[in-house]
């Protein structure tokens, strides 16, 4: 369903700085943003970056769907991190957030987020492309730390690492896989990134290589990476000294800081591809 020029927008709002960003860019196109914030995950300073809010409940799709009614949304999108364990507390669901469990035959993410979409494009409300408003902020494939460039240990851990964060993000298990020296040391589960980050530098100590991906044929609908100040901040906790991210599929928020923070920090970041074209290896 195409856009409009000064369309409203909605946006159901998770955690992180992502929201944010989706809805100060949405707004500079020239679009209004309607905030469905989800209790518990979405910053309050959203509000400060929307034309208006709404608090819902995890489980209150239907009221959901009857704000986008109400106030002729027709169009939305999902940004912002609702942590996958959230569905052994959703309180009591509304009717529709009941059927849809009810239906799924497993409850992965991919799963989840694909019946979302679905339950809404059934009332006509259509879900965008998440990263719409937000392509310069996906790096193309290159070294992002001119200041700090990769180490060869660290090269050799993302060789090794690399298909096999694909695969596991394939699988919808999650999108980061930390690795040292040709060893898995954790892979991201329901606890997200960062828990998964700080557990491998309790494991293997300084030096862990952060491996964070896109799915093969990603659904930029839904559940792209991103990365932001958070990320290496926690990073920096853990000792970690690089991390590869998607190239084109990743979205990075703040990036001047970020390369700062992670230059200052001695952690290289890498933006990488596995096309069939390099075969996966590293770009010069």
């Amino acid at each position: 369903m195409p856009l409009t020029e000064g369309e409203k927008i909605g946006l159901i709002a998770g955690s992180g700085e992502f929201p944010i960003t989706f809805a100060d860019a949405a707004r500079a196109s020239g679009y209004k943003v309607m905030a469905i914030a989800i209790q518990g995950f979405a910053s309050p300073e959203l509000a400060n970056h929307v034309d208006e809010i709404h608090w819902l409940g995890v489980g209150q799709l239907d009221t959901l769907i009857a704000l986008c009614h109400k106030n002729n949304v027709s169009n939305l999108a999902l940004a912002g991190k609702i942590e996958h364990v959230t569905l052994f507390n959703l309180g009591i669901p509304e009717t529709r957030v009941i059927r849809l469990l009810m239906r799924l035959s497993d409850r992965r993410a991919q799963s989840l987020a694909r019946a979302l979409i679905e339950e809404l494009e059934s009332e006509n409300i259509h879900v965008l492309d998440s990263s719409l408003f937000l392509k310069p902020l996906m790096p193309p494939e290159g070294l992002l730390t001119p200041r700090r460039p990769l180490q060869k240990r660290e090269k050799r851990a993302i060789e090794f690492g690399w298909p096999l964060a694909r695969k596991v993000a394939e699988l919808d298990i999650g999108q980061s896989l930390i690795v040292k020296d040709g060893m898995v040391v954790a892979v991201e589960g329901a606890e997200g990134t960062d828990k998964a980050i700080l557990r491998a530098g309790e494991l293997a100590g300084p030096g862990t290589v952060v491996i964070k991906v896109s799915r093969p044929r990603q659904d930029f609908r839904f559940d792209l990476p991103v990365v932001g100040i958070q990320t290496i901040r926690t990073m920096s906790e853990a000792k970690a000294s690089a991390l590869a991210i998607s190239a084109g599929e990743t979205i990075l928020l703040n990036r001047e800081a970020v390369t700062a923070l992670a230059e200052e920090s001695n952690i290289a970041i890498i933006a990488q591809t596995d096309s069939p074209a390099n075969g996966g290896k590293m770009p010069c």
